[in-house]
């Protein structure tokens, strides 16, 4: 749903459910403003229901993909301020350095304003990854499950 237009009845819904997914993995309401995630990360675990919200064998950068999907919704829906405080909680998973897409969150926290225009065009094959939200992008998958 990230891919439709960021006015769109279908966008707002699944920009609202990345929050509501930070709130189930916290237990608590994420601050909307904020948006800062350190506080949270003495819950990371390996057990139960919430497993799926931090790094695993199957997505070992789970954490860090989610933040970059995340902020490029909301760099899309105009709201880079925001976006730069979520992409940067990707900096705080303990394999951050390992992240093969580490140099795409650190361009999208540098080019967040301009992107906002970028996420909302069409892209076509000479657009480079750096233009495109992560869902429709090469790298949309891989963001989260390549080693």
């Amino acid at each position: 749903m990230s891919g439709q237009q960021a006015a769109s009845d279908h966008f707002q819904e699944a920009l609202a459910w990345q929050w509501r997914t930070l709130d189930v993995c916290v237990g608590a309401t994420i601050d909307r403003t904020a948006a800062g995630f350190a506080q949270y990360m003495a819950l990371e675990t390996r057990q139960g229901a919430r497993r799926v919200c931090w790094n695993s064998v199957i997505a070992p950068h789970n954490f860090e993909g989610f933040f970059l999907n995340m902020g490029d919704m909301l760099v899309k829906s105009g709201d880079w301020r925001t976006a730069r405080a979520i992409y940067a909680n990707a900096k705080l998973s303990a394999t951050y350095q390992q992240s093969p897409y580490r140099a795409v969150l650190e361009d999208r926290i540098r080019d967040a304003p301009d992107n906002t225009a970028a996420f909302n065009t069409t892209p076509d094959a000479a657009t480079p990854i750096g233009k495109q939200i992560l869902s429709g992008s090469a790298i949309s998958c891989v963001a989260c499950h390549q080693e």
